[in-house]
């Protein structure tokens, strides 16, 4: 595992009041305060939080750690080579994001995660909700957006074989305060979760332990029914339903009319030759000129 300047801990039980020494106060501290925002449900997670590395999912692909049933969360208050989709570089400025990904296997004789970036999306947006933003919006297939700008990215490695059950690494990128005047190469508008709020900023803790707790719920229902039991709510958020938009592969563009997805998390776009499934890959999704966000 490629990471600095950090020591691995695992939460320690709410039964338990010793306080684990061997960690640098603020670690231990954010720690700490993520388990108790948990409560009970913290036992089902093993926290690392570091101070750097190269990237959070490459450090979890890299160097899985031994399954016993529980979430692995790894935190970055950094990273020097954080990913995004299709090979674009995650931008991160100190103390201005929260970048953390989560180590989650599929259950016994699982088919294909089929809608997995769809529903980890709708899981940070009520979770985001609860902390009360208001206009959040679903960018098909790995976005989250208020108002029609970039709050939140999500970035989905699966991991299978080397003697292991198949599992997924979820990787999440939310910017807290961005700096004045931050752009991102190739993305439209931007913005943040303090100018998405009325209320001060909640602390970093408290803002991971809210969305890891929705992603526990909603990964549950997600092992037990598939995205068909998610997809409505997901539908609810979806940022261009109804709306023209181009999708942008590597080779040719299509347009058409977003009208939602089909239970297998593929976005539906009405062509002139009818409905035609566009798959989760490597391409771009945009509003046509003059329609919207």
């Amino acid at each position: 595992m490629r990471v600095l300047r950090a020591r691995r801990i695992l939460p320690v039980p709410p039964s338990s009041s010793a306080p684990d020494t061997s960690l640098p106060p603020a670690t231990a501290a954010h720690i700490a305060a993520v388990v108790e925002v948990l409560g009970p449900l913290g036992r089902d997670f093993a926290i690392d939080w570091v101070a750097e590395c190269t990237s959070t999912n490459t450090a979890l692909l890299d160097s899985p750690p031994r399954d016993d049933a529980r979430l692995r969360v790894l935190v970055a208050d950094r990273q020097t080579a954080g990913r995004g989709r299709r090979g674009r570089q995650w931008l991160s400025w100190d103390g201005a994001s929260l970048t953390f990904s989560v180590l989650w296997c599929f259950p016994p004789a699982a088919p294909a995660p089929a809608g997995l970036s769809l529903v980890v999306g709708l899981a940070l947006a009520r979770a985001l909700e609860q902390l009360g933003v208001a206009g959040l919006q679903l960018k098909w297939p790995n976005d989250v957006l208020v108002h029609g700008e970039k709050l939140a990215g999500i970035l989905i490695d699966l991991l299978s074989g080397r003697g292991r059950a198949p599992a997924a690494v979820i990787g999440i990128g939310l910017n807290l305060r961005l700096p004045e005047g931050a752009t991102i190469p190739a993305q439209g508008g931007v913005t943040d979760l303090a100018r998405a709020l009325e209320a001060p900023l909640p602390s970093p803790a408290t803002i991971l332990a809210t969305i890891l707790a929705e992603l526990h719920r909603l990964l549950d229902t997600f092992a037990a029914a598939g995205f068909p039991a998610l997809r409505g709510a997901w539908e609810q958020r979806n940022a261009f339903a109804g709306l023209p938009v181009c999708i942008r592969g590597e080779k040719d563009m299509r347009q058409g009319v977003c009208t939602g997805v089909d239970d297998d998390g593929a976005l539906l776009l009405r062509t002139a030759d009818g409905i035609e499934r566009i798959l989760a890959g490597d391409v771009s999704l945009r509003p046509l000129a003059g329609d919207g966000a």
